[in-house]
């Protein structure tokens, strides 16, 4: 196979396993959290076979119902696609996913768990940074929302069946929301398994899978390569606990290890992909709980899923979603991620925003063949202000209405708002492809120009060297250095959608960077800042500062 042919293989089995992972979550939605006449009332009699238009309460216990068109997908899907947007041909901006993605993500978030949702709200604060984000039981918190949204890693890697530094991304976007190792041992887990299914353009199978563990118990050591890891969240996570990070990641591993034992034993003793998955609910305990959701019980789930029916994404999912009470889209869309990079698999439909991921899809897999791509633009995090509520997310910028620091977005026409006690519900599409369930107030209000969405015309081409972002890291592919890139250190637009540049005020960047603890990535933002819109004089002016500050007695 040549160069060519075997890039077009790739973007194939990436579009296909983004757009089945997607359909799945959707299918999977359907009947999540609900029994068999919950399902009954959702699907208006119908059998659920493929994803239909459904009501679904939300804003809690005592909040509305609302229309999802066929097709509609959760939580899961919605954050793959944060994922998938903070990455760029420079690696993965876990500042903007952290900083703006994950505030913003709960004005429109349909599900979440507890962690996903009590980490969005803690990195709402003033100066909570990615790798301090320390909410009450946030070491503790292990459950399957980080191996759900980090496929998108894998989808960008140049190797992503080997050990590297896409693998240190999915642990630091991991830590950003769930700090026990059971979280991000199962998405690494994940991780390596669609790593060698794409690859191989086949699902592993069962006798392979020790193999992958042995890689994943490696991966911990990747933690050395992130000073901000290595540095504050371990050590914070070792004194919370009272026990060695790899220690008990060693240990999570183990645990997996005895799953998958488990699991084989009961594949080894079935005649059937139904009667194995119905064995292995049981043998698991995913409908316990206390195991429901946990980060390695879903990932092992959905690995023996996958092995079990290899080419057929269509009955991995509805087999998965089928399992009432268990986390059945979770379950379903981490299992047909690996199941849809077969090159025997069709497309899926119905699947709302599915022109949107397969560009998304396009654009990682010309990241991962090392080709000029363009990359999502976010607002200067030196003016952002992180929503401090679902309400305050959604505004006018520019005379338009906005979600803040993601796009400019507009009704879908014939689909009307819904009214709650505190807020609206409306159905939106974006400027940039995706749709969107808002909730926003009656009377929509500014949006602080700082929160405005950015440019997003920006293109990132690693063979030209003048696009080559420096590197604090000590290989060029280290994913240690978290700073943003050139391209999307754009100023702030207005209405019209035109740069506007913004002046340098350096008390305040001083400030900002004060304020970070002078951490490497802080320095680093905020010295491009200056080079690119700066003085040669207000270099030096904040350099003689900053370390006046850092020797202060």
């Amino acid at each position: 196979m040549n160069e060519t042919q075997s890039v077009t293989k790739r973007r194939q089995r990436t579009i296909s396993s983004m757009l089945w992972a997607a359909w799945a979550d959707a299918v999977g939605f359907i009947s999540e959290l609900t029994d068999e006449n919950g399902l009954s009332r959702r699907l208006g009699g119908r059998p659920l076979v493929e994803p239909v238009e459904w009501v679904r309460r939300v804003g809690g216990r005592f909040g509305v119902g609302v229309t999802l068109p066929a097709g509609c997908y959760s939580d899961d899907t919605q954050l793959r696609l944060a994922t998938a947007r903070a990455i760029s041909g420079h690696g993965f901006d876990v500042e903007a996913f952290a900083r703006v993605e994950l505030p913003v993500w709960p004005a429109y978030a349909l599900g979440g768990g507890r962690a996903s949702k009590a980490a969005a709200a803690n990195l709402a604060k003033p100066n909570i940074p990615w790798f301090g984000n320390f909410f009450e039981g946030w070491h503790d918190a292990g459950g399957n929302g980080v191996a759900m949204r980090i496929q998108p890693h894998i989808w960008s890697a140049q190797s992503p069946a080997s050990l590297g530094p896409h693998l240190l991304d999915v642990i630091v976007n991991g830590t950003t929301t769930h700090g026990h190792p059971r979280a991000l041992v199962g998405a690494v887990l994940h991780a390596v398994a669609l790593g060698v299914a794409i690859d191989s353009g086949v699902a592993p199978k069962l006798k392979d899978l020790p193999e992958l563990l042995n890689v994943v118990d490696k991966a911990v050591e990747l933690i050395d390569g992130n000073h901000q890891l290595a540095s504050v969240w371990r050590p914070s996570w070792e004194k919370a606990t009272g026990r060695l990070f790899a220690e008990t990641w060693h240990v999570t591993v183990d645990e997996c290890r005895e799953l998958l034992v488990t699991a084989r034993q009961v594949a080894e003793t079935t005649d059937s992909p139904e009667s194995m998955y119905e064995g292995l609910i049981a043998a698991l305990k995913l409908t316990d709980r206390a195991q429901r959701g946990s980060g390695t019980t879903t990932a092992v789930a959905a690995l023996v899923l996958a092995a079990a029916l290899p080419s057929d994404p269509a009955a991995v999912s509805l087999l998965a979603a089928g399992a009432l009470k268990t986390d059945t889209d979770t379950i379903a869309t981490m299992a047909a991620a690996i199941v849809g990079v077969s090159d025997e698999a069709t497309m899926p439909g119905p699947l709302l925003d599915s022109a949107y991921m397969r560009e998304e899809a396009i654009r990682l897999t010309t990241i991962a063949t090392n080709g000029p791509t363009e990359t999502f633009s976010y607002p200067d995090l030196l003016h952002w202000s992180p929503p401090r509520s679902q309400l305050e997310a959604v505004g006018l910028a520019g005379g338009q209405v906005a979600i803040g620091g993601i796009g400019w977005v507009k009704p879908i026409y014939g689909i009307d708002p819904v009214e709650g006690k505190d807020g609206v519900w409306q159905w939106v599409t974006s400027d940039f492809g995706p749709s969107f369930l808002v909730k926003r107030r009656q009377e929509i209000r500014k949006l602080p120009e700082g929160n405005w969405p950015a440019r997003r015309s920006q293109i990132v081409d690693p063979n030209l060297a003048n696009n080559k972002e420096p590197s604090l890291a000590t290989t060029p592919r280290d994913r240690g250095r978290t700073g943003r890139s050139l391209g999307q250190l754009q100023g702030r637009v207005s209405g019209n959608m035109q740069d506007e540049k913004l002046p340098i005020d350096l008390d305040q960047i001083i400030e900002w960077v004060s304020k970070q603890g002078f951490h490497d990535q802080a320095l680093g933002y905020a010295l491009r800042r200056i080079a690119e819109r700066g003085t040669v004089e207000q270099i030096v002016a904040f350099a003689t500062a900053i370390r006046g500050r850092i020797h202060q007695p």
